[in-house]
């Protein structure tokens, strides 16, 4: 575990996207970089997507690789196909990264994702996915952080949502806050079964709580 801020925001899950074998940061951060290789044991691949810092609101990522939305310039291809598989999808919906939530065993899309896009990145990713809510929210993959072990999700989950993430991703998902109560947790976390990064504004008992659901 590690408190960190990126550029003095504590909303460091807004800059990266993790898997268990690699991370993608929007950022240049000695910092970041270096705490993803101690930390989450990761390789870093470093670019923005579609001209964005924030990464970790537009790519999806689990073992089998990336995908991202059609609005990626042709180097930042490059420099993601130099380190891992990506996959290009062509969507409205960009922001590919607040809208999956998933690990290496299923996921949760946005609830009004249409069906071709869904199918292209379950088979990508060789996971199922299902559409949802978390919390009632919409954008999934920032009300919740699940890795292949654990996982936490916005406070206002519901028991359904929670059975569905067991169902579907294998892992007991416990509700909590980062970043002094900041229950958009995707936005202040970033962890893999091996550690996590946290946004430095978390309180000792949110800490607890983390700990606790990312590592049962």
């Amino acid at each position: 575990m590690k408190l960190l801020a990126v550029r003095g925001n504590p909303l460091i899950g807004l800059y990266a996207k993790v898997s268990e074998d690699f991370a993608v940061i929007g950022v240049p951060d000695e910092k970041l970089e270096s705490s993803l290789r101690e930390t989450l044991g990761v390789e870093v691949v470093s670019t923005t997507v579609a001209g964005s810092e924030l990464v970790g609101a537009m790519v999806v990522v689990n073992s089998s690789g990336v995908v991202v939305c059609s609005g990626i310039t042709g180097k930042e291809l490059e420099k993601l196909r130099s380190k891992v598989e990506v996959k290009v999808v062509n969507t409205p919906m960009t922001c590919l990264g607040n809208n999956f939530c998933v690990n290496d065993r299923g996921g949760i899309s946005h609830p009004d994702l249409d069906s071709d896009t869904i199918e292209e990145i379950s088979e990508f990713l060789g996971i199922e996915i299902s559409r949802g809510t978390i919390g009632g929210i919409k954008t999934v993959g920032m009300a919740a952080v699940i890795t292949n072990k654990g996982g936490i999700v916005h406070p206002n989950a519901t028991e359904w949502e929670l059975r569905k993430i067991s169902k579907l991703m294998g892992v007991e998902a416990l509700k909590g806050t980062a970043n002094f109560g900041n229950d958009m947790v995707g936005s202040s976390i970033l962890a893999n079964s091996k550690g996590y990064l946290v946004g430095r504004d978390t309180t000792g008992l949110e800490l607890g709580i983390i700990d606790e659901a990312l590592f049962p």
